[in-house]
């Protein structure tokens, strides 16, 4: 070095830990700019400092040791999740991971392999390099203690000022760090719906007429993907030929996963006000108390971790049908073709049960990826070839397209159902759990994200089917249902508009909250789960 005394030439070596710790942030700005953040680069920055003080107090090698270990093992995993899935870490793919086995994971490797895993080898020669440089961080000189006290004060003043304001865990702790800690959280309160019981309400049917709703839950379907909301290509001719639907094109999920999305609209929670899981109300405990009959219909695996959490939530339903039960985990589940379809036999059989007060909730597969695993041959209307990009857009495409026979095929159903039983009000709503990005925005293909929610993941389908009898009804209660098409809504809130249309009067039904009703508060800020608010178009 010349000119530079061994003292300041050590104290550089703070170059190869900075290096260390910025090399998965900008890979993973390489790999998806679309979805990285410099404000988590930032943050892994700042955690370095924090972790280099018992260090440079104490001026053990140990703990610098300790500091760059941490940091690696934080970088190793977030770069193996950027190179495989082009995102930072999140709690979602926690519970996934924890639920594949050698032979899943062997599978997902060999399909995700990418020479890009050759990023590990300077990655893993930095850390090495990182340990035999170990910097000379002293805080002996008045230069040195100004440096090293402004910036610990900085961070201080970071981290009070965003625990203050309750939100250190979503804007204070780096990815990796901030997943494990809303994983651990998250299972905690899942497992404890294992031990929830139907608990007796003040609820009860309000109305002599025998009445029928059914909920019919899509997957991972984005509305713009919809020729029924204007996509260029004929994916839903079917809808698109009935007279007797009414189609909303302002409604959005709060949510970009399926768990996270179904745990909020079968409660009563809602982005503003969040109860634990095993102590908040349940729609099957006011459907139960008002002795309303209720019926779970599904085509997603009733195992994996993440599936855990709905079935021990729908586990309190009367009836409940899984014809999707020949994998071994969740995961598993996603790589075999189990149609839709086979949902029609279960639902009609809850439908023409005699009782005189159901609701029936029907949850499809729908456009879950794998999408090219979501539809039978025939259903194949773009090929499934050309690359990446077009690939995934024509498969999802075409799942789309089956998703619109399934969906018209639930409605016919109901409809023969009513016109054979004309004394009964049925109701019938489609929606989507949560949208898809697939290629929508950005270079990206799901319903990931990193930093803001892309629109792609939470701009729905949402549908509803009347009897003739139902939609008098309900107009005569109400402004007419037509006259919101355009409305905002999130579905959230969804818990309250099923008690509205299964007309169940009880205390923690909120009619300002019900999208049928004619106090419904359209003026609710949509506020979505990365805590923005829904930017529409």
């Amino acid at each position: 070095m010349g000119f530079i005394s061994q003292k300041n030439e050590k104290s550089l070596y703070l170059i190869w830990l900075i290096l260390l710790v910025i090399f998965a942030p900008v890979a993973g700005l390489v790999l998806n700019k679309d979805v990285f953040t410099f404000r988590s680069m930032l943050l892994l920055l700042m955690w370095m400092m924090v972790l280099l003080i018992p260090y440079v107090l104490t001026q053990k090698r140990w703990l610098y040791v300790t500091a760059a270990s941490l940091l690696f093992v934080d970088g190793f995993i977030n770069l193996f999740h950027w190179i495989v899935l082009k995102c930072p870490l999140n709690a979602s793919s926690i519970f996934v991971f924890l639920n594949t086995n050698f032979h899943e994971a062997s599978e997902f490797m060999t399909i995700k392999m990418t020479p890009l895993l050759l990023l590990f080898i300077p990655y893993i020669a930095l850390f090495v390099i990182t340990l035999k440089r170990i910097p000379k961080l002293s805080f002996q000189s008045t230069g040195e203690i100004v440096v090293w006290s402004a910036l610990w004060l900085s961070i201080a003043l970071f981290f009070t000022d965003n625990i203050v304001h309750k939100r250190f865990l979503r804007l204070a702790v780096p990815d990796v760090e901030r997943a494990l800690i809303s994983f651990v959280k998250e299972s905690g309160e899942y497992s404890k719906l294992k031990n929830h019981t139907l608990r007796q309400l003040d609820a009860k049917v309000t109305t002599d007429d025998p009445t029928l709703v059914v909920v019919v839950i899509g997957e991972s379907c984005n509305r713009n993907h919809l020729s029924l909301y204007g996509y260029g290509r004929e994916t839903t001719p079917r809808l698109q030929a009935r007279q007797d639907i009414l189609v909303f094109d302002n409604v959005v999920s709060a949510n970009s996963n399926t768990l996270y999305s179904v745990m909020n609209f079968l409660t009563e929670n809602n982005m503003e006000h969040h109860r634990p899981l095993d102590s908040c109300i349940h729609i099957f405990d006011v459907l139960h108390s008002s002795s309303c009959r209720s019926y779970w219909i599904s085509n997603q695996a009733p195992i994996g971790l993440w599936e855990n959490g709905v079935t021990n939530l729908v586990q309190s339903a009367d009836v409940k049908t899984f014809v999707n039960v020949t994998s071994n985990s969740s995961m598993e589940s996603t790589q075999i073709a189990s149609f839709d379809q086979r949902l029609f036999a279960p639902l009609q059989s809850a439908v023409n049960d005699d009782t005189k007060h159901k609701v029936v909730f029907v949850h499809l597969l729908g456009c879950h990826t794998q999408y090219n695993k979501r539809y039978p041959n025939e259903f194949a209307l773009f090929e499934d070839k050309g690359d990446r990009r077009t690939r995934a857009i024509n498969t999802y495409d075409n799942s789309v397209y089956y998703n619109d026979f399934v969906v018209d095929s639930i409605f016919s159903m109901l409809k023969s159902y009513s016109l054979a039983n004309s004394d009964v009000r049925v109701s019938a709503l489609y929606f989507s759990d949560h949208g898809e990005n697939v290629y929508d925005e950005g270079d990206n293909c799901g319903h990931n994200y990193s930093g803001s929610i892309p629109n792609a993941n939470v701009e729905i389908p949402f549908v509803l089917w009347f009897s003739p009898s139902q939609r008098e009804y309900l107009d005569a209660r109400h402004s007419p249902i037509v006259n919101r098409t355009h409305t905002p809504y999130m579905i959230d809130d969804l818990f309250h508009t099923i008690l509205d249309l299964s007309d169940i009067a009880t205390p923690c039904f909120d009619k300002s909250r019900s999208f049928i009703n004619s106090d419904y508060d359209a003026t609710r800020p949509r506020i979505l789960e990365d805590g923005n608010p829904y930017r529409q178009p």
